[in-house]
């Protein structure tokens, strides 16, 4: 009885064992596989093993710069079996889930080709504070040199009414403008000076302008001062307002003129002796 007994209990023990191991065995079955091997046919489940990183090194020694995914593979193995990081090595390889690659999938594993992907990615804050000011910087330079550019465009305009284009003849054509009567409102310094000098047309517009419109109407037109031309002053030129002002030349002394006006500081009739750098004479 006691026989009977022992090999009861012995059966029970080896029916247990056997159920404990068919327990086991499935849980080391269904550890997470990074190389995905469903594509592969001829591998199963229950013949997966977790390679090392010796194992991937030694691959990586005939590999070159790409390897082969194995199964057994997982990204963190490759990537400490060389100098790349699982990101760089997904960002080279465009590989969207780190944790899930594929058996037979080749890997870019040059470094050089993970740091040209990265710089493909958004510049930081720093680079773009940086862009951004190239660009303020740039923008300023266009703008000074517009403002450059108008200056002169300015000071050019402002010098030819000052000095207009100097129209040079022999003698004195006949002017093909009238000269009866005085056009000029009275009272201002172009009334006055037609007064004072027959010869000066009538409409040649403001004093500013009378250097333009004498030349046009075959005046010589010079910087030479001479006793009975007409002298021009641009805006604001020796005291003139900003339409200018012009007088008789009553004599020349050296880089000296005395002139004769009208309306100057609300005078009807003033004289005074002034240089004659920079004024515009018509003859």
């Amino acid at each position: 009885m006691t026989s009977n007994v022992q090999r009861s209990n012995k059966g029970w023990l080896i029916a247990a064992a056997t159920a404990a191991a068919a327990a086991i065995l499935p849980m080391t079955q269904t550890t997470t596989v990074s190389a995905d091997e469903t594509n592969d046919s001829n591998d199963t489940h229950a013949s997966w093993r977790a390679k090392t990183v010796d194992d991937v090194k030694s691959v990586l020694l005939t590999a070159g710069k790409e390897y082969t995914v194995q199964s057994g593979d997982t990204l963190s193995t490759i990537a400490s079996a060389t100098d790349l990081s699982v990101d760089e090595i997904a960002s080279a390889n465009g590989v969207s889930d780190v944790n899930s690659i594929h058996v037979g999938e080749t890997l870019k594993l040059d470094a050089s080709a993970a740091t040209a992907t990265n710089t493909n990615v958004a510049p930081k804050a720093d680079d773009t504070k940086v862009n951004a000011e190239a660009t303020a910087k740039s923008a300023d330079t266009q703008a000074q040199k517009a403002d450059t550019q108008t200056q002169k465009v300015e000071k050019t305009a402002a010098t030819s009414t000052v000095q207009p284009t100097t129209v040079l003849t022999a003698t004195h054509a006949a002017p093909t403008y009238s000269t009866a009567g005085n056009s000029y409102p009275a009272g201002q310094c172009t009334w006055f000076v037609k007064n004072a000098l027959s010869w000066v047309g009538n409409n040649w517009g403001n004093a500013s302008g009378w250097g333009a419109s004498a030349a046009a109407a075959g005046r010589t037109v010079d910087g030479q001062p001479s006793t009975g031309s007409v002298v021009v002053f641009g805006a604001g030129s020796q005291g003139a307002g900003a339409l200018g002002h012009v007088a008789v030349v009553d004599s020349v002394n050296g880089d000296s003129i005395t002139i004769s006006e009208g309306n100057y500081a609300g005078m009807a009739y003033h004289t005074r002796t002034i240089s004659a750098s920079g004024l515009t004479f018509i003859h």
